[in-house]
């Protein structure tokens, strides 16, 4: 009887985990469409949080222009996102490729200097603007 109790309550364990993990977004779901900035923060980081929000509102355009998505991790969490295996352990900010692959890391927010020359040193920007006519200010 105790060796059921014991099965049932893992078992129970195991499918609350994977269904909560069914229930997040996966960020591959970006792959060839945008481009991330993932920010991965200890929680009540609000300095430096507020600073980059306060950066990214001011810059939006830019963000817009080069299919720039941001997305925040408190404490390696996000309630709507997989953790990607990158920010296991690790608070800083990354600077993701179209194609999934980590192009810029910083541990703080000196990234947000160079983000724009980065991404518009890469190739298919290149390519983007070419074909592009948007002017931000």
């Amino acid at each position: 009887m105790i060796k059921k109790l014991i099965f049932l309550f893992i078992f129970y364990l195991f499918l609350n985990t994977k269904l909560a993990m069914a229930e997040k977004k996966s960020l591959s779901n970006y792959l060839w469409e945008n481009r991330l900035l993932i920010i991965s923060l200890e929680k009540g980081n609000i300095e430096i949080k507020n600073f980059t929000e306060e950066f990214i509102q001011k810059k939006q355009c830019e963000f817009d222009d080069r299919n720039l998505k941001v997305i925040f991790f408190e404490n390696y969490k996000n309630s709507d996102y997989q953790s990607p295996s990158y920010i296991t352990g690790n608070f800083g900010f990354w600077l993701v490729g179209y194609d999934g692959g980590v192009k810029l890391f910083s541990k703080d927010a000196s990234i947000l200097k160079n983000i724009f020359s980065t991404i518009d040193s890469m190739p298919m920007r290149k390519d983007e603007m070419s074909s592009k006519s948007i002017q931000c200010n």
